[in-house]
Order: structure tokens, then sequence, then C-alpha cells
């Protein structure tokens, strides 16, 4: 994949973690909207049941399963929210994502993310969920804020 074009304001500082504030999407010519996907085997049962780790992995191997059955890509995500069902998982979602994110995506500039902490889901061994948006475009841009320092 090419390079992402930055499209940068001092309005804003740079994110305070591994994702964009926004990414821009130009000539888009499919959408994919992707449902919360759960630590969930292909054989319907909970996968990991108090690893959060396991469950992370199986999360984004769920979301990937997704998008290449649609031909996209995770290049092709524009947006994430990401569900933990305690803020004692935050650490662990931050240290996983650095572990796992560079193994899905060809750049480093990961989409826009939203982190919600919630009581639970679905059912009570899930830690974690995540849904979100993928296009099949021409372009897309990042946008940033202006650099801390």
């Amino acid at each position: 994949m090419p390079e992402r074009p930055h499209l940068r304001t001092d309005k804003i500082g740079d994110p305070i973690g591994l994702y964009s504030h926004g990414f821009v999407a130009d000539g888009v010519t499919r959408t994919l909207h992707v449902a919360g996907q759960l630590s969930v085997g292909t054989d319907g049962a909970s996968v990991g049941e108090g690893d959060f780790d396991a469950q992370f992995r199986q999360v984004f191997a769920n979301f990937g399963a997704v998008l290449a059955a649609a031909g996209l890509t995770f290049d092709d995500v524009v947006k994430f929210t990401t569900y933990l069902v305690a803020p004692e998982h935050i650490d662990d979602f931050y240290r996983v994502r650095a572990e796992v994110f560079p193994t899905l995506f060809t750049t480093t500039d990961y989409p826009p993310n939203t982190l919600l902490t919630i009581r639970r889901l679905v059912r009570p061994e899930f830690l974690i969920e995540v849904e979100g948006v993928a296009v099949s475009a021409a372009r897309i841009s990042v946008v940033r804020g202006v650099p801390a320092g």
C-alpha cells in the first residue's frame, strides 16, 4: 500500500495512541459495515475465556475473515469501535494491539478507534468486542494533529 497523505490541523494535537483522528476516503466504490466481532470460533464456541490476549486475537481474526469475504483487507478499514468490559483491560488492549496491528496493516497509520468500557457484552465470558467500517476507495488520507513537543 502506498504512503497515505496526511492532512494536518493545528486545532488538535496528535492522537495519544495507535490510531488516527480521522480518515478521508476519496472515490469510495463500496462500503462494508462490520458487526461487532466477538471471541467466537468457527464452531460457535467461545475462544479464550478469561484470556484477554487470546480473545483480542480471535476478535481480529474474525474481523479479518469478514473483510476477506467482502474482498477487503485491514488497510481498507476507516473506523473501529472497541468495547471492553472493564477498565483494567485498557493497558492489555494497548499492549496486544501494538503487537498485532503491524501484522494486519501495511502502514502504521491506523484507523480511528473509539474505545469504550462497558458493564458487559452479550455473554459474560466475552472481554472485548470490535465493530468497524471498511471502504474500497481510490485513496485514503489521514487526519493528524500537531505533533507534541
